[in-house]
This record gives C-alpha cells, sequence and structure tokens, in this order.
C-alpha cells in the first residue's frame, strides 16, 4: 500500500444540498440571462466559489498505518518471586526475558504493562519494570486480577494476555471468574525452579495454654520436608531438667517421606513434671544428622496445678482451725485432707484404743507414706514432742519443702519451742530462729502492722492505698510468739507494734523464706480467724480474709509465680504475608480465661534497628487479643505485652520473631498455573523454554489500514468565503456599468 492524496468534502449533508440548489438554480439562470462571455464566466466563477464554501473541499493525504493487536503482560511482582531462579531472582528473570523480547514484542504488539501481588497496578512501561522490587504481600489473584480489569487500559479488551509467576498465590475461589473478567485468552509463564531445595521446617506447632501437674497434654507439631522424597525422617521431643539445663528425649517417631515436598503431622505426649516453665524442644532430621545438625524449635508450657491437695494437721480444736478449714474445703480447686489432734498421749484412757470411736494419731501415714501425695503441709499449733516422734519425719517434711512442696507454720501455745522443735529440721526450714526466753507465747491482744507493701501477700487490693487501708482496719489479733531473729533472705511481711527479737529487730508475725525448691511461710498467731468476724462491722475488710488466705495458698504452692500472659507459640516461618498475625491470651487467678475487657493490653513492637512503638490490639473472645503487624522489614523483631486485670498490674510476656520476607524457595507451583491457564483459555509454559515468537504467533496480525495524516483546507477559511461574495460584487457592477439590469 502506497501513500496517496484524496479530495473529501467535510461539509455536512445540508451544505451539499444548498450546493446543488445553487448549481440547479445557475442552469437555470444560464437559460434565462441574456449576458454572455466574460460576465457569464465571472458568474459562473462566483457561484463555484459559493459551492466550495458551503461544501469546504479538503486535500486529504494518506499513508498506510499498522494496527498491533492489544497484549496485556502481567508480572507476579509478591514476596514469592524474590526466590532464585539460577542466579537472579524470579522478578529479575521476568523482567529480563520481557526486556531481552521487547522489540519484537512492541513490533507485534501493543504492550500494556501491570504489577501484581495483593493488589494490582499498571506500569508506565518496560523501564519501570526493570527497577521493579518484589513486595511483601503474597499473590492474591482475585484483588489484583479484578484490579487489572477494571483498570481504563484494560478496555477495550486486550487481544491476550501473558501472565508470568511462580504459582505460589494465595488460594482463589474466584480464579476463573476473574480471569474470564479479562475477556483474553491467558497464556501462563512458569516462572522459577521445578524443585526444592533440601529443607525442614517446622510450619506450625500447637500446645495447650498450660498444663497440668503430673497431668499428660498434647504437642502437636506440622513439619515441611522438601527433597527428601523416599528419606526417613526422625522426630523427637525433649525436655530440659530444671536445674542441669540438660535436655533428655521424652518420645521418639520415625516418618518416611513420599513425596518431593510433603507436609508431615506429628503428635507426641508428654507429662508435666515441674510447677512453673517448662522448656521443649522439638528436633527433625535424618537419622544420621540427630544430634546437633538436626532441624530444632523451643517452646515453653506453663505447668499449673489443677488441684492443689493440702494436708492440714492441728494440734487441738481451735477457731483458727475451724475457719481456716471451711474456707479450704469451699474452694472447688483445695483437695484439703485435714486431722484434729482431739486427745493428747497423756489424756487418760480407760478403755482398748480399738473400742474408741477416734482412731489414733496416723503420724507415720502423714509424715512419711503419703507427704509426697500433697502440694501443701499445714503445721497448725502442734506439739512435736508430745508425741515423741522419730526425728526422722521431721527430715522427711524437710525433704518435701526441698523437693519444691510448701509448708504454713501457724503458732500457738503448743507450737515452735514449746512444741519441742529447737534445733529439730523444722526449725531450719523456718523463716526465723527460736527464742530461749520464757515464755515462748505471750497472750494478749494486739494490731498487726504491715512491713513488706509491695509483696503480693501484703498488696491485696489494686492499690497501695487500699491495701493500707484495709490491713489498718483489720480487728486485733490474740498472742503472738516469741522468736531469736530473723533469718538472713525471710521476708518479713508483718510484724508486732512494739515486741522485738531477742536480736533487736521487729517481732516478726507473718513471714516467708524459699527453702530448696519449695517455700516455707510463718503465722506467729493462731487468730486470723478474727479477721473475718471483724469483716461485719468493716465493710473496708469484707473480703480481707479470702483474698489473703487464697493468695497465701498461690504463693506457697508457687502459682502466683506463673505467668498468666501469655503469647502463643510461633512457627518456624511465619505467613509470609502482611498483616503478620500474633495471638496473645490473657488468664485470671484461676488460670481460666480472663472476663470480657476486664482485661487491658498494650504492647510494644521493636522491629530490627528501631525504635519501640506501640500496636493495637483486639479482644477477640474473652481473655484472648489478637496483633497484626504490616509494613514487617527482615530481620529479627521483639514484641512485648504489658497486662493489667481489672486496673491491676498483672503480668507480661515475651516473644520473639524472625521475617523473613519471601518463603523458603518455594519452586513453581506447576498445579496452579495449569488450572489459571485453563481457566484462562491460554496454554501454560515455562520461562526457561517460552518462545517470544511463538507467544506472539497466537496474536491476531497486524492490519495495514491507510490512515489521513494531513488533511488542506483551502476553501474552508474566511478569506475564501469574501473572495466569493468579491467575484459577486464583481459581476453585478461589471453588469451594471455595460448597462444590463
Amino acid at each position: 500500500m502506497t501513500p496517496s492524496l484524496g479530495l473529501e468534502f467535510v461539509g455536512g449533508g445540508w451544505s451539499k444540498l444548498l450546493a446543488c440548489a445553487a448549481a440547479a438554480f445557475f442552469v437555470w439562470h444560464l437559460r434565462r440571462s441574456r449576458v454572455r462571455g466574460p460576465l457569464l464566466i465571472l458568474r459562473g466563477l462566483a457561484v463555484l466559489g459559493l459551492m466550495a464554501a458551503l461544501t469546504r473541499p479538503t486535500l486529504a493525504y494518506r499513508e498506510p498505518v499498522r494496527h498491533k493487536p492489544k497484549l496485556l503482560i502481567l508480572v507476579d511482582a509478591s514476596h514469592s518471586m524474590r526466590g532464585k531462579a539460577g542466579r537472579s531472582t524470579r522478578l529479575e528473570a521476568a523482567a529480563s526475558w520481557l526486556e531481552a523480547n521487547r522489540g519484537i514484542i512492541e513490533e507485534r504488539a501493543d504492550p500494556v504493562l501491570f504489577s501484581l501481588a495483593a493488589r494490582g497496578r499498571r506500569l508506565t512501561g518496560f523501564e519501570e519494570l526493570k527497577g521493579q522490587k518484589a513486595a511483601d504481600a503474597a499473590f492474591q489473584p482475585s484483588d489484583a486480577l479484578r484490579d487489572v480489569a477494571e483498570d481504563p487500559a484494560a478496555s477495550p479488551p486486550a487481544a491476550r494476555a501473558w501472565l508470568f509467576s511462580d504459582g505460589n498465590a494465595e488460594s482463589s475461589d474466584g480464579l476463573e471468574a476473574v480471569l474470564s473478567s479479562l475477556k483474553a485468552p491467558v497464556d501462563v509463564i512458569g516462572v522459577g525452579p521445578l524443585r526444592r531445595g533440601k529443607s525442614l521446617a517446622f510450619v506450625d506447632i500447637k500446645t495447650p495454654d498450660f498444663a497440668f501437674l503430673h497431668g499428660a497434654f498434647q504437642v502437636q507439631a506440622t513439619v515441611e520436608a522438601a527433597a527428601m522424597a523416599g528419606e526417613t525422617l526422625r522426630l523427637r521431643l525433649m525436655r530440659q531438667t530444671q536445674g542441669s539445663g540438660e535436655w533428655s528425649v521424652l518420645q521418639e517417631q520415625s516418618v518416611r517421606v513420599g513425596t518431593d515436598y510433603e507436609t508431615i503431622a506429628a503428635s507426641f505426649t508428654a507429662v508435666a513434671q515441674y510447677l512453673g516453665t517448662e522448656h521443649y524442644r522439638l528436633e527433625a532430621a535424618e537419622p544420621a544428622q540427630i544430634g546437633a545438625a538436626s532441624h530444632s524449635r523451643e517452646f515453653r508450657v506453663e505447668v499449673i496445678r489443677q488441684k492443689y491437695r493440702i494436708m492440714y494437721l492441728a494440734g487441738r480444736p481451735s477457731a483458727e482451725y475451724s475457719f481456716l478449714r471451711e474456707f479450704l474445703k469451699s474452694d472447688p480447686n483445695h483437695e484439703l485432707v485435714s486431722f484434729v489432734i482431739l486427745r493428747n498421749p497423756e489424756n487418760p484412757s480407760f478403755v482398748p484404743d480399738n473400742e474408741l470411736s477416734l482412731i489414733p494419731f496416723p503420724a507415720e501415714e502423714i509424715f512419711v507414706q503419703n507427704l509426697n501425695q500433697f502440694d501443701l503441709f499445714i503445721l497448725e499449733n502442734f506439739s512435736y514432742a508430745r508425741f515423741r516422734l522419730p526425728p526422722a519425719y521431721l527430715a522427711s517434711l524437710r525433704n518435701f519443702v526441698t523437693q519444691g512442696g510448701a509448708l504454713l507454720v501457724i503458732g500457738g501455745e503448743n507450737a515452735f519451742d514449746l512444741g519441742g522443735y529447737r534445733g529439730t529440721p523444722l526449725e531450719d526450714m523456718l523463716p526465723v530462729t527460736l527464742s530461749a526466753s520464757a515464755p515462748d507465747f505471750v497472750n494478749g491482744l494486739f494490731k498487726v502492722k504491715p512491713a513488706a507493701p509491695a509483696h503480693p501477700l501484703v498488696k491485696l487490693y489494686d492499690t497501695p492505698e487500699a491495701s493500707a487501708a484495709a490491713w489498718d482496719a483489720l480487728p486485733a489479733m490474740d498472742g503472738w510468739a516469741r522468736f531469736g531473729a530473723v533469718r538472713p533472705g525471710a521476708t518479713v511481711l508483718a510484724v508486732h507494734p512494739s515486741e522485738r527479737t531477742a536480736q533487736g529487730e521487729p517481732l516478726p508475725v507473718l513471714a516467708t523464706r524459699d527453702f530448696g525448691r519449695g517455700k516455707v511461710m510463718l503465722v506467729s498467731s493462731d487468730s486470723t480467724w478474727r479477721w473475718k468476724l471483724g469483716a461485719a462491722a468493716d465493710w473496708r475488710i469484707g473480703s480481707f480474709y479470702a483474698r489473703f488466705w487464697t493468695r497465701a495458698v498461690q504463693y506457697l504452692t508457687g502459682s502466683l509465680d506463673l505467668s498468666k500472659v501469655k503469647f502463643a507459640p510461633l512457627p518456624d516461618r511465619l505467613p509470609a504475608r502482611e498483616p503478620a498475625m500474633f495471638s496473645l491470651r490473657v488468664f485470671d487467678e484461676s488460670f481460666r480465661p480472663a472476663e470480657k475487657g476486664a482485661a487491658e493490653l498494650s504492647v510494644l513492637w521493636t522491629p530490627p534497628g528501631g525504635p519501640a512503638r506501640e500496636v493495637m490490639t483486639q479482644e477477640t473472645e474473652p481473655g484472648v487479643f489478637s496483633i497484626e503487624l504490616t509494613g514487617l522489614s527482615v530481620g529479627a523483631h521483639t514484641l512485648r505485652a504489658v497486662a493489667k486485670l481489672h486496673g491491676r498490674a498483672w503480668g507480661e510476656d515475651q516473644v520473639r520473631f524472625t521475617w523473613e520476607g519471601a518463603a523458603a524457595e518455594a519452586p513453581m507451583d506447576r498445579r496452579w498455573l495449569k488450572r489459571a491457564a485453563e481457566a484462562g483459555g491460554g496454554s501454560m509454559d515455562e520461562l526457561a523454554s517460552a518462545q517470544a515468537h511463538a507467544l506472539l504467533d497466537r496474536l491476531p496480525p497486524v492490519r495495514l489500514e491507510a490512515e489521513v495524516q494531513r488533511q488542506i483546507y483551502p476553501w474552508a477559511s474566511p478569506a475564501w468565503l469574501w473572495c466569493t461574495i468579491s467575484l459577486f460584487l464583481l459581476e453585478w457592477a461589471l453588469r451594471r456599468w455595460q448597462g444590463y439590469a
């Protein structure tokens, strides 16, 4: 097709009709007019000029133009495209292929480029594609392709579309529908390796929030094994021994990997051995690599008591025994066994013991045989000397505390030095040394004075002021014991307002001491029952008795020290998408989820190399908080949560994680790529073997059409109209000059 010059009339239909009318009138005028010669020629030129002014003839210069089909080029720029494809990343490999074939692409098609990740975005051209960086978000096909379909550049519909991706996209139920909205066949070009590198990873770990002491619990792990088809994988659960720090194997499994990429679910059973935090480790490796070369993941489990098993031994019936025993029995979390001495050895009996309704004091069963079945041993106003018990019984009690048991010693006229405890293993455990002066126990009323305001057994209310007011409102206690001195390391909780020890220190009434792995608490007076009676006269101490003894049982048994704020365990690799999701739980004193709205949470996020900043949380269910993080950078991050319950400081927890961005070199997902190609009505090729010529041959051919490149409008100017009018005027003037009408 060669260039050409043509004549076009740009005037409308009415202008042509008027021009025809003018021509017809001129012909009619010729037949009737007597004018001949130059005047008639002049008149004809004027009519032609008028017709040209009406029809506006245009000179059009036409040249052949190539009409290329529109081609959508869709490039996956999600986090997985950071993975390797040879020596470059997958995104760089796709951009390099397009740049290398840019010439023939632009020769055969009109390309429109889009970048896809969580959403779709149009690129200005190949230059912007070369500088494109992979996003931190995953490929969301439904949202990203919908953005492409709604972009004005995609209308009118393209002749064809190319999708460059490794197929590691988020699951999408509407893939077929969104691909059809492009209204063009979609050819899919797969980018990335066909096989994974050899790797192991714990992608999920599930543990209970808390485990019961001596109870079994489940640990569920999901292991991702790549490039290990046909090999045997050994999995084992290990626990760190408290004190020594050594790791011991609890359970071991062997699993044969059947495919190149396999997700293996494993379940282990462990028995909680120690109260508090237990540290565990999961290991996965080939049998020959178990040990230093194995892949491992550590986690922790908080161990609590399912019930507090309490032994209560009272030397004689008393109001203290009656009130405290009734309180302990009323709590369903307490499992109480109690003995009270109703007949002492010196009391005469005129019949054999087997004929009495009272059983003999079972000293051996209590102090030796069944002692280790309990968590807390209460010894109230009990005389060791009166029953002439062997020293081994008190040594057994000391061994019980050393191994983690709790001991509560409540005074009275038969306790301490009067009970024969001087120089025994029991005195070794007490927070005080016993006094040699007489009397050892003194009767009389006194107001107890708190001595450690910050201690959890003293700070029983939300604020220090409220706690101090409650202690000040307590009724007087009755009777106290004298002591020689306070032992180093002991904590004195409350003292007598005026009495002193033999060493001149304020006389302890309430004191605690750590002994071995256990705790010992001293209450020198058996009159705390007066606190409960006093509640009827003063509303400020209405709950004091219950608060104090509940907190005392929890403190002695170690439950008060357990963290009630806990992040859920994290896998090796967080899902490489934003927002990153974290879960944290807050529990109440009974280790039940905190009531809805009762807990306040403050969470600080420290990214790598940046300052800490506070992030928002959302309580999704009672005591369960969800945390979302966006804008993560590659490296180690820290989350620290501090919780309050009913306005009172409650606890904190901290978790560290490493954000790697892209998943660990996942291979090309051929299944997804083939599915996308079938849904889009195109074909699937791999980048390594894809030929641009073959792909472009699927486009419609380029059309050659003659298009006007330049137009000349000689008869459309105002000068031409004035020239025509001038001809009419000149013809009229000459005609009148020659004498024609």
